[in-house]
């Protein structure tokens, strides 16, 4: 299994577990999470593959009314701009009105995706593994702005404050290390 395939398949279970926990703010028995999920494009006039994506349905449902759909960046690089622009452009074909995009990497983002994504109401999320070399710091509380977008665009974690293993943009354009504030924020408009 290459690489690439082997994180996609990582956030996919990070995903299952945190909705059947009930962490995402889905209902979990109103949604599903799918790999390589495919949505059509009336654009291209075909279906586009996505890494990953969670379907949330209205009771009796057949079709979901909201897709989150989750970009995975497995890189030994920062993610370049050109990969957020693609992934809008993506999500605009498939119903931009009914989905919600998300960009999940353990190594960060360059300042123009932070920008782009912000800009266009993307999520990022940056997970960094457990036992990465990050400096620990005694009050763990208040997290400034520019530590957090440190965090997000700089891929050695020793030159950044630890303020825990998540570090994110909300799709309307907040930094924070709490995951539950980022999620209230990605769900505002999904109701």
């Amino acid at each position: 299994m290459s690489k690439g395939a082997a994180y996609e398949q990582d956030v996919l279970n990070t995903l299952q577990g945190e909705l059947s926990r009930g962490n995402l703010g889905i209902d979990p028995n109103l949604a599903r999470v799918r790999f390589k999920p495919n949505y059509f494009s009336r654009d291209r006039d075909k279906d586009i593959i996505f890494d990953v994506s969670i379907e949330v349905f209205r009771k009796d449902a057949a079709e979901p009314y909201w897709i989150w759909i989750w970009e995975c960046k497995n890189y030994s690089h920062t993610v370049p701009v050109d990969d957020v622009e693609e992934f809008h452009a993506k999500l605009s074909q498939v119903g931009a009105d009914r989905t919600k995009g998300s960009m999940i990497t353990l190594v960060g983002f360059d300042l123009g995706s932070v920008k782009f994504a912000r800009s266009k109401g993307i999520g990022l999320w940056r997970l960094i593994p457990p036992g990465s070399p990050v400096c620990l710091m005694e009050d763990s509380s208040g997290a400034q702005d520019s530590d957090i977008l440190c965090a997000l665009t700089t891929p050695d974690t020793t030159a950044f404050r630890f303020y825990g293993f998540f570090y994110g943009l909300t799709c309307d354009g907040r930094l924070t290390t709490d995951q539950e504030e980022l999620l209230r924020h990605e769900f505002r408009d999904a109701s």
